[in-house]
């Protein structure tokens, strides 16, 4: 069956076959005749050129270039020169990988494509010295070579840029966020703001008093928070964009009044009363309605155990990353799993199984740190992440861990309680800029601690 490529790779996956075919076989055997030797060279070209900048000691190391990254470039060098030898698709597919990795750990892409610069200059050398070919088939080699790095390196930024992006606006959602803590309490704040000036403007009109005195909604305390701060918490750009027009069409009602140079007849007051109170009403709608999906879906927080949901942990774990990275100090992630969850739900019913979802979070919250974070990853499994520690000290913090849980007594109803136990899995963070990989190195970790029994704590080895 035929793959079904998105636009823009249907785009790249023309272009470059066009450019295979217009590319002479010569080429083609030019490029793949570079020995190892030669494309190592380019590798070692290249990261040296990367270290050498201050801005990629956040992402590259000398012991990642030596063990893990030498090698991938290594690889994706031979398969982007002897493209004319590989599944296009495959190739294009592979860069969207890159792409997506880049922009997990935020390397900025312009140092992608410096990199590439320097590499390129490299290889023109290197194909230059050739002297055995002809000059007009080296100088195809040379921009054959330099426009499949192009298109790769396009590939991957087509990746890059919405997950980037939408990296972003998570990160600067949970910045908010953090500074309204209790969604709630913000709620009840701006609902009563909203009431005020609807009151001032109620008791302004059936007391008579000068329409100069009447307040814009829009130069409100509400008026004002909604412009600066409200519009970037709720979110919602249709609600959003309906709850302004509202806005404006009360500012309008009352600028028209304002224009007539009059005091309004008493008749007028009323009808302006019962106008602004109308679309007022839509407003308070709008506003409990953006910010009652905040509290479901926005505040952070799993609706279940009030922990943190996994939706923030890229936000958090580059955040670690980077101030690990500059201050040297490890962190360690922990991966956590009730032991037999689905019998509590068979055996009990699925209350007692969310009483010990709840129960089991509550323990884990007031164990850890202040400083310290965990997160309700999905179903019955956790996550830990213990900032500024070494995975001596996570065992003992985790064995604790472990051992309170085994002591809770759930009740499954008035007559009968019941015990659990969990298995974990912690892994060092080993400065790989890629907190994925930290993830599945304390996955295998949690597997093994199931594998050898359950109820126990492992810890992820080379």
């Amino acid at each position: 069956m035929e793959q079904v490529e998105p636009g823009n790779d249907k785009l790249l996956l023309t272009e470059w076959q066009t450019l295979l075919h217009q590319t002479s076989p010569e080429v083609h055997e030019i490029l793949t005749s570079l020995t190892d030797e030669e494309i190592r060279h380019l590798v070692t070209v290249f990261y040296d050129y990367m270290l050498s900048h201050a801005e990629s000691a956040l992402f590259l190391n000398t012991e990642q270039v030596a063990t893990r990254l030498s090698h991938s470039m290594f690889h994706w060098l031979r398969s982007v020169l002897g493209s004319a030898h590989e599944d296009l698709h495959q190739l294009l597919a592979k860069q969207r990988d890159i792409g997506v990795v880049h922009a997990r750990i935020g390397l900025p892409i312009d140092l992608v494509a410096r990199g590439a610069r320097r590499l390129k200059d490299e290889l023109y050398r290197l194909l230059k010295a050739k002297s055995v070919y002809p000059t007009t088939v080296l100088s195809d080699a040379i921009c054959f070579s330099s426009l499949a790095m192009d298109t790769a390196i396009e590939a991957m930024t087509v990746s890059y840029s919405p997950n980037y992006q939408n990296s972003m606006n998570t990160q600067e959602q949970y910045r908010l966020l953090t500074i309204y803590d209790d969604v709630n309490v913000e709620r009840e704040r701006q609902i009563r703001s909203l009431t005020d000036w609807e009151n001032q403007f109620i008791y302004n009109i059936a007391t008579g008093l000068p329409v100069e005195e009447l307040i814009f909604l829009s130069k409100s305390d509400f008026g004002m928070w909604l412009s600066h701060k409200g519009k970037h918490i709720l979110g919602n750009g249709k609600l959003l964009s309906g709850m302004e027009q509202l806005i404006q069409q009360i500012d309008g009602n009352l600028t028209q009044v304002l224009l007539n140079g009059q005091q309004p007849s008493a008749e007028e007051r009323m009808s302006l009363l019962q106008e602004i109170r109308q679309l007022s009403a839509q407003i308070h709608f709008l506003l409990s309605s953006m910010f009652e999906e905040l509290v479901k879906q926005e505040n952070g927080k799993d609706s279940l155990t009030q922990l943190l949901n996994r939706r923030f942990i890229p936000t958090i774990m580059r955040r670690e990353i980077s101030l690990a990275l500059h201050s040297r100090k490890p962190f360690v992630l922990a991966m956590l799993d009730i032991d037999y969850f689905k019998q509590i739900n068979d055996r009990y019913g699925h209350n007692a199984g969310d009483t010990t979802l709840k129960n089991v979070a509550a323990v884990i919250y007031e164990h850890i740190r202040s400083s310290d974070y965990v997160f309700r990853y999905g179903g019955e499994e956790f996550m830990v992440l213990l900032v500024e520690s070494e995975v001596s000290q996570a065992s003992i913090i985790l064995e604790t861990l472990r051992t309170k849980i085994a002591a809770l007594r759930i009740s499954a109803s008035p007559v009968e309680t019941f015990s659990v136990t969990t298995s974990i899995g912690i892994a060092e963070y080993d400065y790989h800029p890629d907190y994925k990989q930290l993830i599945e190195k304390a996955d295998q970790a949690l597997y093994l601690a199931k594998s050898n029994g359950r109820n126990r704590v492992e810890i992820y080895r080379r």
